[in-house]
């Protein structure tokens, strides 16, 4: 599985608990820097990246993840790979893998989820599964918000085409050819991915 977006981490400490009972791998991406007891190695955020940037209050913000520390804790480590990297930047690299499940809880904005939804399409297997966050018409559903701008096209901030499922749906119809399924606002039982109510949402390759 590839996470997209670590944050504090809670839902990766549930993902590496199921992973540890069902003989599974995790990779995570997250540009953003950490504090707390971690390696060194995954503390350090990505080059040019500035969580918030241009934000005061976020100014000296810092994340700690208790999520992975209790990962490291419990020794679940070893079914996990972080990446200190942008899922764009990621989707280019040479360590680019394929996956079985993706889910997306990263840069809220058009661009980018249109963006990885294209990447990931153009490598997915038959039965890949995209789970996405934040498909709720009351969050960034149609709004978009960029966590660091400067990484942004100018071209692509502020457009008419904004949020999470606008950028979802505009994929639908891009690839069309019955390539993909489409389920939103699937039920909570999936307290593997989120347990907050916001709206989530599964495509399917079919």
């Amino acid at each position: 599985m590839l996470e997209i977006g670590v944050l504090h981490g809670k839902s990766t400490l549930d993902l590496l608990k199921w992973c540890s009972c069902n003989s599974a791998h995790l990779t995570s991406l997250d540009p953003v820097e950490w504090v707390g007891d971690l390696p060194e190695s995954i503390r350090r955020g990505s080059k040019d990246y500035a969580y918030k940037r241009g934000q005061e209050k976020f100014e000296n913000w810092t994340i700690r993840p208790e999520g992975l520390e209790e990962a490291f804790r419990l020794g679940l480590d070893k079914h996990w790979n972080c990446v200190k990297q942008r899922s764009l930047d990621y989707f280019v690299s040479p360590n680019l893998e394929v996956f079985d499940a993706y889910l997306i809880d990263g840069d809220h904005n058009y661009f980018t989820v249109m963006t990885e939804l294209m990447m990931i399409h153009r490598d997915a297997k038959k039965g890949t599964m995209i789970f996405l966050h934040d498909v709720s018409e009351t969050t960034n559903a149609r709004r978009d918000e960029y966590y660091d701008p400067s990484l942004i096209p100018d071209s692509s901030k502020n457009t008419r085409r904004q949020g999470v499922l606008t950028a979802v749906e505009d994929f639908l119809a891009n690839v069309g050819g019955g390539a993909v399924g489409r389920r939103f606002f699937a039920p909570y039982n999936f307290r593997i991915v989120t347990t907050e109510h916001d709206g989530l949402g599964l495509l399917v390759r079919l």
